[in-house]
C-alpha cells in the first residue's frame, strides 16, 4: 500500500446530481477512534500518502485532528479532495495547513456559477467555492483541479483548465462523469467518449500554454488523442486501498470505477494490456461502438503505461 484514501464520512454540504457518497445517517460516519486506527493501520501497512475524500471531508469535527495525527504518523502527503466550501471560513484554510494539509484537490464542473450551484443542487456554492478557493491561495498548499465532466460543461473544458491554471492551480483530473447508479435520470450528464476528444486535445493545449499537466480517468487509449496517452489514469499504479465509513476496505483498481468491459473489438487490440476497457454505465447508456483496435504501428514509440494522481 502507498496511499491510504479514508472516505471516513459521506455527509456533505451540496447534494451533487448522481453523487451516491452523500448521506448524513450516523451509519455513514466512522468514529475517530476508528478514523485514527486506520490512519495507524496504513502506516503499519507502507502507506505515506493520504487521502481524505467523503462526503465531504472538511465538515468532520475531528478534520484538524486528523490531519494532526496524520504529520504526526508519517504521512509525506496529505490530500483533501473537498467542494471548498468551508475554506471560505476566516482562518480555516491556514489553520488545515498549518494541521497538516498539503494538497487540495477542487472539484470544478464549470466557469459558470448559476451551472455549477444547479449541479451541486446548492445555491451559493459557486461563492463559497471561489471564496474557499481565494483563502487556500493565500497559503503554500498545492492545489489541483478535479474536474467532472458532463454534457453540458464539456465545451468549456479548455477554458477552464487555463483559467484555473493562472489561478494557481498546477494539476487537473479529468473524470468522466458516471451513471454507474444514478439510472437514466443522470443518462443525459454523461458525455460521448467521440465528443470528448476533440475537447481532450484543447484542453491539453491549454495545459501545455499554462505549463499545467493533466490526467485523464475512464478514457481508454482508442478513444484518447494520442497526445494524452503519458495522462492515462494507471489505478494501479496507485497502490490505494480505500476505507468506507463502515470500514470496508478494497483497492482501488477493483472497484466498479475501474473494473472496464472490453468489447469483441479488443480482442486484437496492441494496447490491451494498458487498458481497462469501457466502463459498464457507459456501455449501457452509450453502446460500445467507439471502442476500436489499436495497431502496434499506432502504439509505437507511445508511452501506454499511465499516470497516478
Amino acid at each position: 500500500m502507498k496511499w491510504l484514501e479514508l472516505a471516513a464520512g459521506y455527509a456533505c454540504n451540496c447534494r451533487c446530481i448522481g453523487c451516491q457518497a452523500c448521506s448524513d445517517a450516523s451509519s455513514d460516519q466512522m468514529a475517530p477512534v476508528d478514523v485514527l486506527a486506520w490512519l495507524r493501520r496504513g502506516r503499519r501497512q507502507g502507506a505515506d500518502h493520504l487521502w481524505l475524500g467523503g462526503g465531504e471531508p472538511t465538515l468532520r469535527r475531528d478534520f484538524l485532528a486528523t490531519l494532526r495525527a496524520a504529520r504526526q504518523l508519517g504521512y509525506q502527503r496529505i490530500k483533501v479532495q473537498t467542494n471548498g466550501m468551508l475554506f471560505a471560513y476566516e482562518g480555516f484554510a491556514h489553520n488545515a495547513v498549518a494541521a497538516g494539509m498539503t494538497e487540495v484537490n477542487l472539484l470544478l464542473r464549470t466557469l459558470d456559477p448559476a451551472l455549477h450551484d444547479e449541479l451541486h443542487q446548492t445555491p451559493g456554492a459557486h461563492a463559497a467555492m471561489r471564496a474557499g478557493l481565494q483563502a487556500l491561495q493565500a497559503t503554500n498548499v498545492r492545489l489541483e483541479g478535479d474536474v467532472l465532466l458532463t454534457t453540458p460543461t464539456l465545451r468549456e473544458l479548455p477554458m477552464l483548465v487555463e483559467a484555473y491554471a493562472r489561478e494557481g492551480l498546477r494539476h487537473f483530473n479529468l473524470w468522466l462523469f458516471s451513471a454507474h447508479e444514478g439510472g437514466d435520470a443522470v443518462r443525459d450528464l454523461v458525455p460521448r467518449l467521440a465528443d470528448l476528444t476533440p475537447v481532450l486535445r484543447q484542453a491539453r493545449a491549454a495545459a501545455d500554454r499554462g505549463g499545467v499537466t493533466l490526467c485523464t480517468l475512464h478514457t481508454p487509449p482508442c478513444t484518447t488523442p494520442p497526445e494524452l496517452w503519458d495522462g492515462l489514469f494507471d489505478a494501479a499504479g496507485m497502490s490505494l486501498v480505500v476505507v468506507q465509513p463502515d470500514g470496508r476496505a478494497f483497492a482501488m483498481e477493483t472497484s466498479a470505477y475501474e473494473q472496464g468491459v472490453y468489447p469483441t473489438t479488443c480482442e486484437a487490440c496492441a494496447a490491451r494490456s494498458s487498458c481497462r476497457g469501457l466502463r459498464s454505465d457507459y456501455i449501457r447508456l452509450h453502446g460500445d461502438t467507439e471502442a476500436s483496435a489499436l495497431t502496434v504501428r499506432d502504439i509505437a514509440g507511445r508511452d501506454l503505461a499511465g499516470r497516478t494522481l
